[in-house]
C-alpha cells in the first residue's frame, strides 16, 4: 500500500456519505454504516489500483453540536494514553528501585500491585 486516500465523511438523510476532496476518486460513496462504507471504498481502491492499492482514511465533518464533544474526547483520550505510558514507565522504575531495598511482597503492598506484577516489572527491560 503506497499511499492513503482521504475521504470527508458526513451523515446525511440517515446514511454515511463519502467525498474525496482531492479528486483521486470522483462521485460519492453512500452506506448505512461506516464499516460498510470503508469496505466499499477499499474494494473500489483494489479494483482501480490493483498493483498498488491505496488505503482509506476518514475525516469526519460532524455537526457542530457533536464535533466539539468528539474533539474533546480525542483530546482526553490522548492525555490518558500519555499518562498511562508515563505511569507504566514509573511502575518499572519504582518496582526496580524498591525491590533493591525490600522484598517483592512488601514492594507489591506499597505499590498496590500483586507480587506477580511487581516481579514482572522488576525483570522487564
Amino acid at each position: 500500500m503506497s499511499k492513503t486516500i482521504t475521504y470527508v465523511i458526513t451523515y446525511e438523510h440517515g446514511r454515511w456519505v463519502s467525498r474525496c476532496p482531492t479528486g483521486e476518486t470522483e462521485g460519492v460513496g453512500v452506506a448505512g454504516s461506516l464499516s460498510q462504507l470503508e469496505r466499499d471504498l477499499t474494494e473500489v481502491h483494489a479494483w482501480a489500483w490493483p498493483e498498488d492499492t491505496p488505503g482509506v482514511k476518514f475525516v469526519f465533518d460532524l455537526p457542530e453540536e457533536v464535533a466539539g464533544m468528539v474533539a474533546e474526547y480525542y483530546h482526553e483520550k490522548e492525555l490518558a494514553e500519555a499518562h498511562t505510558k508515563r505511569a507504566a514507565e514509573l511502575a518499572v522504575r519504582v518496582a526496580k528501585t524498591l525491590t533493591d531495598h525490600w522484598s517483592e511482597p512488601d514492594t507489591a503492598r506499597v505499590m498496590g500491585l500483586s507480587k506477580q506484577r511487581v516481579h514482572q516489572l522488576k525483570v522487564s527491560a
